[in-house]
């Protein structure tokens, strides 16, 4: 069950006193979301979520009642009256049938950030067997978040959805890529959420000269890879150390490193042309 964190939250057009959340009415299955994250009190690569979230609206067949201009603004004010520079802000909109629901909230969630040691060192992962419906649609459905929740808490790792006819496709937060002979490999965007971290990757890769091809991946490619690593919003780019019993990757790959390093890059950038106003 989702939480509020800090002093306010913002629900239609209004800011709200947290001790006024009710997550019951903020759970819906038609609900588009999206879940940024602040760095330096910056909403990181916010159009690039917005264009999304807008996206996700139409595939759902569903009309906004708010403009981008006021989701961006909406989330400034969430930030700057709860004084707060870092964290995640989940974002809900959609038109919910029961008219006592909102159209439309914002509010700081509780995250989860790996450590320094989980950038050094990696993380282990597991599949699950798993397909999305729409996969370009960043839709809430209640059933799949449990199946992932249910999973962590047994696992304890980090997982990798696993199709009906075999695909390796991504994970429940995050896109996967892999490193072979020195190349990236991802699966389509056709059969993925086209996360914005990976977007941010492919196209570092095409402006570095790192050559990377989008093809479905499989079990077997997995198993061949020298290198594996997620990305995503929370965990950025992270090494993957190992797929559970024991299937074991290179998380000092020179490629992987590197990547890691171009994309940290552009955040400090990204931060700096779009600090706030003193």
């Amino acid at each position: 069950m989702d939480s509020c964190l800090h002093a306010y939250f913002v629900q239609n057009k209004e800011l709200i006193s947290s001790c006024d959340f009710n997550v019951e009415k903020l759970d819906n299955q038609g609900y588009v979301y999206e879940v940024v994250r602040v760095m330096q009190a910056v909403p990181l690569f916010l159009e690039d979520h917005l264009k999304r979230m807008y996206n996700s609206l139409a595939l759902a067949n569903s009309e906004p009642k708010v403009s981008s201009d006021f989701v961006r603004n909406s989330l400034l004010k969430l930030i700057s009256f709860n004084k707060v520079d870092y964290g995640n802000i989940k974002i809900i909109i959609g038109n919910p049938q029961d008219a006592h629901k909102p159209f439309y909230a914002a509010w700081f969630q509780p995250h989860f950030y790996p450590s320094d040691a989980n950038y050094e060192q990696g993380v282990k992962v597991a599949f699950l067997e798993h397909e999305r419906p729409d996969p370009n649609a960043k839709i809430w459905r209640t059933n799949y978040q449990e199946l992932v929740r249910e999973t962590k808490l047994r696992q304890g790792v980090f997982e990798l959805l696993l199709s009906n006819d075999g695909k390796v496709t991504e994970g429940s937060k995050s896109n996967i890529f892999l490193i072979k002979d020195q190349t990236i490999y991802t699966p389509p965007e056709l059969e993925v959420l086209n996360g914005i971290t990976r977007q941010k990757v492919i196209s570092l890769a095409n402006h570095n000269n790192i050559h990377l091809v989008e093809k479905s991946v499989s079990k077997a490619d997995i198993a061949a890879a020298d290198a594996l690593f997620l990305s995503g919003t929370s965990p950025k780019i992270l090494p993957v150390a190992m797929i559970l019993p024991d299937k074991q990757f290179q998380t000092d790959h020179p490629l992987l490193r590197k990547m890691i390093g171009l994309y940290d890059a552009l955040i400090e950038n990204y931060i700096n042309e779009n600090k706030p106003q003193q």
